[in-house]
């Protein structure tokens, strides 16, 4: 029954009487005995003028005479004891935090749009409560987990501590992550016995991945191994293709500089136009980009632009042409063998690199079918940020995984968390 009015539209709503109901205390279901009754006036969505319903809650008396409880109220599936709003409110304005990414103040903003009200401390709790109903184990276990583990670490936004960070490299599911201790030693870097404990925090939720992808910090494979024996290991392609490029624009920025003179001036903005362009994968040139970069290795011949060219080809032979481990080794020290670059201490550095025995770990993927040789970690995290940003960063380590929870939930799994 509805009752309009100028102002407000108010529902009445009467309780179903059962024939029989359990007690939660005792257990035992038995005839049900009205032992009171009592109204409540709850908060609903509405579309033309607020809505408040009038609900009418039933007591029951327990039957039992050895139950130390006298009697219990009814429970409804879309009203909660002590609850002033309606489920389909909670939802609403739980979704619009998760699934839409806005901050409570939004939220709050955007319930008013549908004639009801929430305010930012009854949403926040509205959210830590349902968040507190799940587990990350339980969680884990309900996205299959592919098998491919990528970790990382980052510094969240408005931090003065890093976050370690897990997903599924396959599935581009973020698993867990939670903030971790700085070294004793070592002021503002990462502690090696925090990523042993994280990994086997992950251990604990059940995660038992077959290869792991992470990236140039030389600690990582030694502690992984201590907690995964026997474990694939790949360095991520996206951090070691960004180490070679870091010195490869140093090169192109440093012949640049050295380019003085009103003459250079046309060459000087030439190269500062195309700087992008010419660290671009060669996988990923267009036509036009073939067409501009024939014609720079023509201005340019004998330069650090075409050395730079040239060696980023050589570098797509190891990686993206090698058809396994021992072509890459080959490939790789035969560019050794030969002396075109050596005159270069930037392209000097990057052959160091490719000869330490970090290489194993760069080419894994060659002799593991099925491993890709990039965990997309840094996608997740990007995902990560969007969520932190609307928020100027998560306050606490408990809103901040509880927030990956419901995202986890609505987002992968696409359940209701009040269901």
């Amino acid at each position: 029954m509805a009752i309009k009015d100028d102002a407000y539209e108010i529902k009445v709503i009467k309780a179903k009487v059962p024939k029989k109901c359990i007690c939660p205390d005792c257990g035992q279901e038995q005839p049900f005995k009205k032992y009171h009754e009592h109204w409540k006036k709850v908060k609903d969505l509405s579309l033309n003028k607020p809505m408040i319903l009038t609900v009418q809650r039933l007591s029951a008396k327990c039957l039992n005479p050895s139950c130390k409880r006298r009697s219990f109220v009814l429970q409804m599936p879309e009203i909660k004891r002590y609850q002033r709003a309606t489920e389909r409110v909670k939802r609403e304005a739980i979704d619009k935090n998760i699934l839409d990414n806005i901050p409570y103040q939004r939220a709050a903003k955007s319930l008013a749009r549908l004639n009801t009200s929430g305010s930012k401390s009854s949403i926040d709790r509205w959210k830590q409560r349902e968040a507190e109903k799940y587990s990350f184990k339980e969680i884990i276990g309900k996205l299959n987990f592919s098998g491919i583990l990528s970790i990382d670490e980052y510094k969240p936004r408005k931090a003065k501590h890093y976050d370690l960070i897990a997903g599924d490299a396959l599935k581009w599911h973020i698993l867990y992550l939670e903030t971790i201790a700085f070294s004793s030693s070592r002021a503002g870097t990462i502690g090696r016995g925090s990523i042993e404990d994280f990994c086997w925090h992950l251990r604990e939720l059940g995660i038992k991945p077959r290869a792991i992808i992470f990236d140039l910090l030389a600690v990582y494979p030694k502690q992984v191994r201590r907690v995964w024996p026997g474990i694939i290991m790949q360095f991520d392609y996206f951090h070691i293709m960004q180490k070679i490029h870091k010195h490869l624009k140093d090169m192109l920025i440093a012949f640049r500089r050295s380019l003085k003179g009103e003459e250079w001036q046309f060459h000087r903005e030439e190269l500062w136009e195309n700087r992008w362009r010419l660290l671009k994968n060669m996988d990923k040139w267009n036509v036009t980009d073939h067409e501009i970069i024939s014609e720079l290795i023509q201005i340019y011949a004998g330069t650090p632009v075409e050395k730079a060219l040239i060696f980023k080809e050589q570098l797509f032979e190891i990686f993206d042409m090698s058809r396994s481990k021992e072509e890459a080794y080959e490939r790789k020290d035969k560019l050794f063998q030969e002396r075109w670059w050596r005159g270069s201490r930037h392209l000097q550095k990057i052959m160091k690199f490719l000869m330490s025995p970090k290489f194993k770990y760069m080419i894994t993927y060659l002799e593991n079918k099925g491993i890709p040789r990039s965990g997309n970690i840094e996608n997740m995290i990007k995902q990560w940020r969007d969520m932190e940003r609307p928020r100027f960063g998560f306050k606490t380590e408990k809103g901040k995984q509880n927030h990956l929870k419901l995202y986890q939930m609505k987002h992968y799994l696409e359940e209701s968390v009040f269901a």
